[in-house]
């Protein structure tokens, strides 16, 4: 009986374990892309890539990517950037083209058409990338820089590099925040993964 007793809390203390380790590891891997996020590059390059978010019937931007496409925005007023890769897919509530609602957001704000290529096929990071590498091919950017929110630019780096970008790759995030970063944090964790794994 005590035999089967040591056996059952041996077996409780290892899942415990387990489970601890999960916890443990999923807060660094949090801690780690924060970290990464929030700190925008000094550096320039030849372009900024922008990842696309929510936009409306009428074309304008949701706030969050909104707040992507003006970190851009300030990147190429401060001469930081020549070109910018808008990218995004068909928003899901009314079929709009993300990728051309940012970029005539950039042009209304005096950005000269020439400067901004629009991509409506980056329904995710891992088209956007495709996307961006395919049209790279022709221009040869050797230096980007990415621009999310801040806790999906470790990812979007990550996928650049695995499917075979080797040029320097800078960050820059959005300054605006909702609590919507909360439950965005917390997805991209298995995010990263299924990255890794899948693509």
């Amino acid at each position: 009986m005590f035999s089967k007793q040591r056996k059952f809390f041996h077996k409780q203390t290892w899942i415990l374990r387990v489970i601890y380790f999960f916890i443990i590891s999923f807060f660094i891997h949090l801690l780690v892309i924060t970290i990464d996020g929030i700190q925008d590059t000094t550096a320039g390059a030849g372009i900024a890539i922008v990842l696309g978010n929510r936009v409306y019937a009428d074309g304008s931007l949701a706030s969050w990517t909104k707040g992507r496409v003006d970190k851009a925005l300030q990147l190429y007023r401060e001469g930081r950037v020549k070109k910018i890769f808008v990218s995004g897919g068909y928003s899901a509530e009314n079929n709009y083209p993300e990728g051309k609602a940012m970029k005539m957001y950039l042009v209304g704000q005096g950005v000269p058409d020439s400067i901004v290529t629009e991509d409506n096929e980056g329904a995710n990071t891992y088209l956007t990338a495709l996307n961006f590498l395919k049209w790279n091919g022709h221009q040869k950017y050797c230096r980007v820089i990415v621009i999310s929110q801040f806790y999906h630019i470790t990812r979007t780096k990550f996928i650049l590099k695995k499917m075979g970008f080797t040029g320097a790759i800078y960050s820059a995030s959005s300054d605006v925040f909702s609590w919507k970063d909360i439950l965005g944090s917390i997805r991209e964790v298995p995010a990263f993964y299924k990255y890794m794994l899948l693509y």
